[in-house]
């Protein structure tokens, strides 16, 4: 069971607690399991649920919706007394690290948690608490799951059974594209840092002698996402943010303004407004550094004149790039389904013929550094029917989630035989 999936009834939940707020009754026992109830709030957070995954234009009538609803509920149940039964446990370590990060994207997906509160009725705050248990409850029945179907494989000969048997009505093979690249990171100027620190320092003598905080971030911060809001960032967790950023939020008392902070993103102001446990309610002012790009993308124009006059790309990513990661394979990125490539990405791959090379395009690593690089599009492989050999990958992982669902459902029917359940009318 994925996390997401269990996110999603914890967000139904919430809407359906703003309903019992609003005053409906909610509260009926629908069915007993084990002897623990399942209410009538449970089954419309999981209506919910069921609507919001329903692909777009496939409507099903409500009484079809709301007994998937009860099934999967008493499921959860019955999986819930079974891993019990096997002594399984989750630490409460382990809860909260899992509803920190959930919370953590929720409040990314919304802008903030003033809009959690906006769109589901209660607070981050209300939400820990609230659904702690739930956590807990997912994570028991994930931990039951993965021991009992993690493992499960098909052999070289289910995959071709299950080819020869469904070929007619498998999904198509989405587009995709296999690409490479080469990346040149971004040096600041040093003319550029000298002056940008400078403005820093000034800044901050004024924010030491009383000057607002927020009013000053709205006015210089070049991090536009947060300077509207007076460069409110909210609650942030350690193992969350940058390096120098970090050991400097939860190294300041409340109120504090930092020295300037170095990062690949910049240089920072910062001051703590609040702190409880492993977080810090902190707001900043971002002051961007201006990098020696043109040399970069100069540098990378040339390397793209090559390929175009025949040189091997594979060959220049293993001498030139300065990604680490990649740089041994060629700069090689394997396949990739087009649909996952962020938009702008998309529209340049999109653009390129097969053994093509992009112009240079923004590039942000894993550790935060900024650089440009080029793309070189190997094949684009369109949407179509799955073959063997050819498609052996993904019809391996569609053998694999049938499988497990043919497995899964027959244990469900055990746990049905073995514990009590009812449904009431």
């Amino acid at each position: 069971m994925r996390w997401s999936w269990w996110w999603g009834i914890l967000v139904g939940a919430a809407c359906a607690w703003a309903q019992v707020q609003e005053g409906q009754a909610l509260d009926r026992v629908v069915a007993l399991v084990g002897g623990e109830p399942i209410f009538a709030s449970d089954v419309e957070a999981q209506l919910q649920l069921l609507r919001q995954q329903l692909p777009p234009g496939i409507e099903l009538p409500d009484t079809v919706l709301r007994r998937r609803a009860v099934e999967a509920l008493i499921d959860e149940k019955l999986m819930l007394l079974k891993a019990q039964e096997d002594s399984i446990t989750v630490t409460d370590d382990e809860v909260t690290q899992r509803l920190e990060l959930q919370l953590q994207l929720l409040v990314q997906q919304l802008g903030s948690e003033r809009r959690v509160g906006e769109v589901y009725g209660m607070s981050v705050d209300q939400i820990r608490r609230e659904y702690r248990e739930e956590v807990r409850k997912r994570l028991l029945v994930e931990k039951l799951q993965q021991q009992r179907f993690g493992s499960l494989r098909c052999s070289r000969r289910e995959v071709e059974e299950f080819f020869a048997q469904y070929r007619d009505s498998l999904p198509l093979v989405p587009t995709q594209v296999e690409l490479a690249h080469l990346v040149r990171f971004v040096q600041p100027d040093s003319l550029a840092r000298y002056t940008v620190l400078e403005q820093v320092r000034r800044i901050r003598d004024s924010l030491l002698r009383g000057a607002d905080f927020a009013e000053f971030a709205r006015r210089y911060s070049e991090d536009r996402a947060s300077a509207a809001t007076g460069g409110d960032i909210g609650w942030v967790s350690r193992g969350k943010l940058l390096p120098e950023y970090e050991r400097a939020a939860f190294s300041l008392r409340i109120g504090e303004i930092s020295e300037p902070i170095e990062t690949p993103m910049g240089i920072y102001l910062l001051q703590v407004l609040d702190r409880r446990q492993e977080e810090v309610h902190v707001r900043h002012i971002l002051f961007r550094l201006r990098g020696d790009a043109e040399r970069v993308r100069s540098e990378l124009q040339r390397l793209r004149e090559l390929v175009q006059q025949g040189a091997s790309f594979d060959s220049l990513a293993r001498l030139y790039s300065e990604e680490a990661d990649t740089r041994s394979f060629g700069g090689a990125l394997g396949l990739v389904p087009l649909e996952g490539l962020s938009e702008e990405i998309r529209s340049v791959v999109e653009e390129l013929p097969d053994g093509g090379v992009s112009e240079p395009v923004p590039y942000l690593a894993h550790s935060n550094r900024i650089g440009l690089q080029l793309l070189y599009r190997k094949r684009l492989i369109p949407q179509h029917p799955p073959q063997l050999p050819e498609d052996v990958p993904y019809i391996e992982r569609l053998c694999q989630q049938w499988k497990r669902e043919q497995e899964y459902r027959r244990w469900i029917t055990q746990l049905r035989q073995r514990f009590p359940w009812e449904v009431y009318p």
